[in-house]
């Protein structure tokens, strides 16, 4: 893979993870669960600057601008969600939601971790080490989202997603995540 080919690879993904944590968000706050809402908007946030910062990258180490790929929504919410109220959600559909959010956000970080190491291999062989270094960064991020995702459902899975527990916990992690992304902005 070229250079060019890699760094516009690397772009077309991280806006396509820009979308997935967006969607993400909005799913859970339209089940009213505001601490992982705030979570995927954190995610959102970072991954954002992370993609500002990358382009930077590529325009002050390469002098050149990134030609993106066709990105595609993720398509996370349902459909029938569109036409629905919040008011509409009981707690089965609250539980089958946060299940399939929570694979859709395990799936998406393992990918991005395989993407960003096969990346990391071709920067390599093209001998750009520095920029293979630069990538591994953004890999090394992944991996630790990927453990966290999955670690949260192991957790979930073990209590059944028991939605009373999950609710009990929406302000702790609200207050966590908004003092992360204030962190961003600063």
């Amino acid at each position: 893979m070229s250079i060019d080919e890699i760094f516009s690879e690397i772009s077309s993904h991280m806006i396509q993870g820009m979308m997935t944590h967006e969607q993400l968000m909005n799913c859970y706050e339209f089940l009213g669960l505001h601490g992982y809402a705030a979570c995927h908007k954190y995610h959102y946030l970072s991954e954002t600057n992370g993609y500002i910062h990358f382009c930077n990258y590529v325009i002050n180490h390469f002098d050149k601008l990134i030609q993106n790929e066709r990105v595609t929504d993720p398509e996370i919410i349902p459909a029938t969600w569109l036409t629905a109220v919040r008011e509409d959600t009981d707690p089965s559909t609250r539980k089958q939601a946060m299940v399939a959010a929570l694979d859709e956000w395990i799936e998406w970080e393992r990918g991005t971790v395989e993407l960003y190491s096969n990346c990391y291999n071709d920067l390599i062989q093209n001998k750009k080490i520095a920029a293979a270094e630069f990538v591994k960064s953004y890999l090394l991020d992944a991996e630790e989202e990927l453990t966290f995702a999955k670690n949260e459902k192991i957790k979930k899975s073990a209590m059944d997603f028991d939605i009373v527990s999950i609710i009990e916990e929406q302000d702790a992690w609200h207050k966590l995540y908004s003092k992360k992304a204030k962190k961003l902005n600063k």
